[in-house]
């Protein structure tokens, strides 16, 4: 009996000594300090990468459009064809222009015989006013003869050398003279009077033919509209229509665009935008030509991003253009800014985000202090540049998971110090983003 009692408490012992044991390692284990792997933020040289992804464009597409309403009677070229400047596209029915032109002509040539009538009665008034000049000349010589001899003769009869009668004669004839120059005169002025009427009809007339000349070069242009010739050397990217369908002046009919500009266009993000330039180096990559990737360059940033998508949209040119594109082709671009030299850079799986921007946690004194950063540029090794928050040789911890809770601060933790790669960093970031979404 007393045998059996002392077994009893042996087991109740035993057993109490191991609900102890258990619950000291379960108190040890569940307030120990948490590990985490950290790694130093280092200097070294950044190699910044941006991806776009967008398709593929011409800067100079021109979408060929008649300037007159027609009937479209021929189309001469097709999608993929290439053209010259000045080639003949398409052609639209002319009869009503032919018309037009035919009609112009015609008011022309009516407008230059005016000319020419108006000339010829131009240089006749002349002539008239000429022979009035001269009967006017003649007349004044007989005038002047008459009155001189009238006064001759009043003085002789005043000295009683002639009869009355022989002065009233010659007194008569200086009286007819002179009524004859008068007349003259009157005449050689209404022949001047002529002749400037004249002068202004035949400039009217001129005028007219000018007028005339100008609606024919007009309906000459309009005749030459129904030919519809390319403005540029390119190739033909979109045929819009066929013979027989009407056109209004804007109505497409081809598109063309210029090989020689066509480039890519991609959007990337806003924060990315700093790092960019004119001129720096890309990767392009077409869907149509996948695994071959074609070298280019940056030719143009533009100025107004999406303000739904925070994206701009950036210029690719193609440096080594394959042998067909296809504008709307969808493209992916590595953009290649220049390189950080001497950057602080941390790797990217310690970044997290915060309401306050990002961010990563440090390890100082064996506690958790959590340091906003800005940060630069990030590279496809798997670090980014920042340029305040973080100094060189601080530890940081990378993928800090549950542990990245502002509540967390000076939590005490104890270290394991790795030496992460990019592509191990990249993925532990992905990890703590997936464990801060649970």
């Amino acid at each position: 009996m007393d045998h059996r009692r002392w077994r009893h408490w042996a087991i109740r012992a035993f057993l109490a000594g191991g609900v102890l044991a258990g619950g000291v390692a379960g108190v040890f284990f569940l307030f120990r300090p948490p590990q985490v792997t950290v790694a130093a933020a280092a200097i070294r040289e950044i190699a910044p990468a941006v991806q776009g992804v967008g398709t593929v464009e011409a800067k100079t597409v021109v979408r060929v459009s008649a300037k007159i309403t027609g009937r479209l009677v021929a189309v001469l070229v097709d999608q993929g064809d290439t053209v010259r400047a000045g080639q003949l596209l398409a052609r639209l029915d002319r009869a009503e222009q032919q018309a037009e032109v035919a009609q112009a002509e015609a008011t022309v040539q009516r407008a230059r015989l005016a000319v020419v009538a108006q000339e010829v009665a131009l240089r006749k008034a002349a002539a008239n006013v000429q022979a009035a000049d001269a009967m006017v000349g003649r007349l004044q010589a007989t005038e002047g003869l008459a009155s001189v001899n009238a006064a001759r003769w009043r003085q002789l009869h005043h000295e009683g050398g002639v009869s009355r009668v022989e002065m009233d004669v010659r007194v008569t004839e200086a009286i007819a003279a002179g009524q004859e120059l008068r007349s003259a005169e009157a005449q050689r002025r209404v022949a001047e009077e002529e002749l400037a009427v004249g002068r202004a009809s035949l400039e009217a007339l001129r005028q007219e033919v000018r007028v005339a000349e100008a609606a024919l070069a007009a309906m000459r242009a309009r005749q030459a509209d129904t030919e519809i010739r390319s403005p540029l050397d390119g190739v033909v990217v979109l045929r819009e229509l066929e013979a027989g369908a009407t056109v209004n002046p804007g109505s497409g009919i081809l598109k063309i665009a210029d090989p020689r500009t066509v480039w890519v266009t991609v959007h990337v993000d806003e924060r990315d935008l700093a790092s960019l330039g004119v001129g720096d180096r890309a990767e392009i990559s077409l869907r149509s030509l996948p695994g071959r990737p074609l070298p280019g360059r940056v030719a143009r940033i533009q100025r107004e991003s999406d303000r739904v998508t925070e994206q701009l949209a950036v210029d690719v040119a193609f440096l080594e253009r394959p042998g067909r594109l296809t504008l709307g082709e969808q493209a992916e671009a590595r953009i290649r800014p220049r390189l950080r030299q001497r950057a602080v850079a941390v790797p990217l799986g310690a970044l997290v985000r915060t309401a306050d921007g990002p961010g990563v946690w440090t390890v100082v004194a064996g506690r958790l202090a959590f340091r906003s950063v800005r940060l630069g540029v990030a590279d496809p090794a798997g670090w980014v540049e920042a340029l305040d928050g973080v100094r060189e040789g601080d530890d940081v911890v990378v993928a800090p998971g549950r542990l990245a809770d502002r509540r967390n601060e000076g939590r005490r933790v104890t270290v394991v110090r790795a030496q992460p790669t990019g592509r191990s960093s990249a993925g532990a970031w992905q990890s703590a983003q997936a464990e801060e979404a649970k």
